[in-house]
């Protein structure tokens, strides 16, 4: 069965119904008020009541009354009745209008809006003509009393009226939100839909009050509620409101409902009870609470991610400075290792000669000093060729097992007399620090080197602290090398550019710029990490992390020391042996061979290993000897390919830095250092020729 909606029901209620704006202008009426006034509705919409019946002008007071009336329940906001009025209604006629004498009873009835403000205005007419004249005279109908003809009118009507009640009951138990009407102080239920049914449970509710009903209410807002809206007459209009009720099983429930608290207000203003209209929204408010949640879990993944992107940004920012830099000291190394080894190559040039002269010198004692002082200073300019090479990783290393903290202490009176009196040196070594795989040498320059910029920093004056510990990271067990100075510090521009060569704060020019690059270079190589950190106090840290050595007593991965002059026998007789010695630098050919062929050799030039190959094919040789760098292909591949075709063939190989020939798999070749003099070159071609007999 199809539910009435309000309107079918108003147009077809048999009581008279017409809805007032707030300015009496006639907004509708249904179709028994119609009948009764004789009007048609697009006759009198729009058109303000008293105008649309105009009263008559023999009945003057029925106009005021009427609006008396109305105004008060504008003014009041509760209803008002008007038991008997006189009013007479124009007829049509073919004769045209004629007044006709009726009596009404009227109820007027506010509409509210949601702010509890009249919207509109419900008259409830009934005409009571022929009550009032019941008693004026004889009825025109079959003979029948006057009275007995009134209760069948009566009696019509209310049958009429029960039916409509019944219509309105059905609609008020089918409508989807939930109602209830309450009477009384103590809010008695004597009305209530399935809806209502449904939101607090199976619990009694007809004719009980509702703290019997609801006590687990009490505490609550809404009976308090009921109270304030019973005195005072104000609606109340209720949002989102949280409620617990037991449901079945004793369950304590949580639900939100919109609802309104409407009074009923009888005739003499008196408020007989409360209706209650709302609807269950539990369903929406959860629904919204879980969309608010998965937002805000949304909001945080996003700042989660963004700041993981953000951190992602500034390592890729780091591992790109980190990049360029490494790419920068590798550009700067390869530039510095050519360099080196043609400056080897001059070295060795001006230190052949410096010892050919001095076997022709005799002894006059100022020419002698002055070829000594020529010869250091080769010596040096050696030993910065091996920085050099150093820094640029081409300088092979011959690692051993250290321990760091003994290697320190032992350093201490070179320290102390190279740094001077103004530098108090203090140590804090822990003597349970790991051991190190690192070249002796080398880590003695680089702690020498610290030492001095850290001296150079405080000006000669102040306090050096040398630090050994043991350092875990994500790198693994480490020990730490620590000098601590208290200079001026490093500003962040000049920690960034510290390690770069030829970098140097220095303006005296008595800095080369390559101390701290030559240590970054060697570190790098043995493995290990450096860090400039500034010192709260003024100062800075130089914090140097060695790899742990592994427990076992060799040196794991080293690289064995080249074959050099200790390993020639000095004593071996010189005989002519037949050398091809390949050299690119035409002037350093041409020394050496005249160096060889007065040691009483045969010598053979060659420029490029291609034309070493060649002269192998036609001749025979006792010795190669060739230079490591040469146009091309290296001496080191020459010499693998010559070891491939002459197994036995002497070969020796002359570098600017140290090579490892069996970390070359060139096993039994021999390696001389550059620059080389010439009793060294001696003592190795003797050594060469006793083995050959």
């Amino acid at each position: 069965m199809s539910v009435l909606s309000f309107e079918a029901l108003f147009r077809s209620a048999p009581n008279a119904y017409v809805v007032l704006a707030p300015d009496l202008s006639i907004i509708d009426a249904n179709r028994a008020y119609l009948e009764l006034t004789g009007r048609s509705l697009e006759e009198i919409r729009g058109r303000r009541l008293h105008e649309a019946f105009a009263p008559d002008p023999r009945q003057p007071e029925a106009g005021p009354s009427l609006l008396a009336s109305l105004d008060r329940v504008l003014q009041r906001k509760k209803p008002d009745t008007l038991p008997v009025i006189q009013y007479s209604i124009a007829r049509h006629t073919p004769e045209g209008p004629v007044l006709e004498d009726r009596y009404w009873s009227a109820t007027h009835t506010p509409l509210f809006d949601e702010h509890g403000e009249v919207s509109a205005i419900l008259q409830n007419t009934s005409d009571i003509t022929e009550l009032v004249k019941a008693g004026h005279g004889p009825s025109a109908s079959a003979g029948q009393p006057p009275l007995v003809q009134l209760e069948e009118g009566v009696i019509s009507r209310a049958l009429k009226v029960q039916d409509e009640g019944d219509q309105l009951r059905r609609l008020f138990s089918q409508t989807p939100g939930f109602v209830c009407f309450m009477r009384g102080p103590e809010h008695v239920v004597e009305m209530f839909n399935d809806a209502f049914r449904s939101l607090v449970g199976d619990r009694p509710l007809m004719g009980m009050t509702v703290r019997q009903c609801f006590p687990d209410l009490e505490g609550q807002l809404f009976i308090g509620l009921l109270d304030r809206v019973y005195e005072s007459g104000e609606a109340y209009v209720g949002r989102r409101m949280p409620i617990s009720l037991r449901q079945q099983g004793g369950v304590l429930e949580e639900m939100f409902v919109d609802f309104v608290y409407q009074p009923i207000v009888e005739v003499d203003g008196r408020v007989s009870g409360i209706f209650i209209q709302g609807s269950d929204v539990t369903m929406q408010q959860r629904s919204e609470a879980e969309l608010e949640e998965y937002r805000l879990h949304l909001e945080r993944l996003v700042e989660r991610r963004t700041c993981e992107l953000q951190q992602s940004e500034a390592d890729r920012q780091v591992a790109e400075a980190a990049l360029l830099q490494a790419q920068k000291l590798e550009a700067v190394g390869k530039l510095t290792g050519g360099v080196a080894h043609a400056f080897n190559n001059m070295l060795q040039i001006i230190g052949g000669n410096l010892q050919l002269l001095r076997r022709n010198l005799g002894t006059d004692p100022v020419a002698q000093r002055r070829l000594d002082s020529a010869v250091g200073s080769v010596e040096r300019g050696a030993r910065l060729a091996s920085q050099l090479l150093a820094f640029s990783s081409r300088q092979s290393l011959q690692p051993q097992p250290l321990d760091l903290a003994d290697l320190v202490e032992q350093m201490v009176d070179l320290l102390s007399g190279s740094l001077g009196q103004g530098i108090d040196i203090q140590l804090d070594l822990d003597r349970q620090a790991w051991p190190v795989l690192a070249d002796k040498s080398n880590l003695e320059s680089v702690i020498l080197n610290l030492a001095a910029n850290a001296s150079d920093a405080m000006g000669g004056r102040g306090r050096l602290l040398i630090r050994v510990a043991r350092h875990s990271s994500h790198d693994g067990q480490q020990v730490l090398l620590s000098v601590v100075d208290e200079g001026c510090g490093m500003s962040a521009e000049v920690r960034k550019q510290a390690f770069e060569p030829f970098f140097t704060t220095k303006r005296d020019g008595g800095s080369s710029g390559l101390g701290l690059s030559v240590v970054y270079g060697f570190i790098k190589q043995t493995g290990g990490s450096i860090e400039l950190i500034p010192v709260s106090r003024g100062g800075t840290e130089v914090r140097v992390c060695f790899p742990r050595h592994p427990d076992s007593p060799a040196a794991a991965g080293g690289r064995a020391a080249p074959e050099g002059p200790a390993e020639v026998d000095m004593q071996a007789e010189t005989g002519g042996l037949r050398i091809l010695f390949v050299e690119d630098d035409p002037t350093l050919r041409m020394l050496t061979g005249e160096v060889m062929a007065e040691l009483g050799h045969s010598v053979y030039l060659g420029e490029t290993a291609e034309e070493a190959l060649d002269q192998f094919d036609r001749e025979s040789f006792d010795v190669l000897f060739t230079d490591i760098g040469l146009p091309g292909m290296s001496g080191l591949e020459l010499a693998r390919r010559v070891r491939e075709k002459l197994p036995g063939l002497e070969i020796v190989i002359a570098s600017g830095y140290a090579i490892d020939v069996r970390a070359e798999a060139l096993d039994g070749v021999h390696a001389v250092l550059k620059p080389y003099d010439i009793e060294r070159v001696r003592a190795l071609l003797d050594g060469i020729q006793g083995r050959l007999g």
